[in-house]
């Protein structure tokens, strides 16, 4: 009998650990980059949509399937954005309506940043869902 306790006590421990106390991989990703995920767009430099990117893309990596299309969107647009920055040669901090470089860009580089804003502004489905099921499956609310 004792050991048939000693060999439960053991396997409890050993679940515990392996599943890191029943939270899954998708959830802690999400605990993981918490403070990212809550703040994207409020930052707009080169290194915050780079850690927002690598927050949206690391919970794409481990999303249930009926939801990894949605996270792997607002990753590919977050990657869009930095990417149209990079071609125009352009940083983010560098965007306002007195910078005069903005005003050098030729008009293919400043219709890619146009269009890779649009691609950003337009996922508003692709964050409803992501909120509403980190809600239902883990409990976390992201603003």
């Amino acid at each position: 009998m004792t050991r048939f306790a000693a060999g439960v006590a053991w396997a409890v421990v050993v679940l515990a650990t392996l599943t890191g106390c029943g939270k899954s991989p998708y959830c802690q990703a999400v605990e993981d980059h918490q403070v990212s995920l809550n703040s994207l767009g409020e930052e707009k430099t080169d290194a915050a949509f780079g850690r927002y990117e690598t927050a949206f893309r690391a919970v794409a990596n481990v999303a249930p399937q009926d939801i990894r299309k949605d996270w792997v969107k607002l990753a590919d647009v977050i990657h869009g954005v930095l990417a149209a920055h990079r071609s125009a040669g352009i940083a983010m901090d560098d965007m306002s309506s007195t910078n005069k470089k903005l005003a050098t860009l030729p008009e293919d580089k400043l219709k890619a940043l146009n269009a890779a804003y649009e691609a950003f502004n337009n996922t508003e489905t692709e964050r409803k869902a992501v909120v509403k099921n980190v809600k239902d499956e883990c409990q976390i609310t992201l603003s």
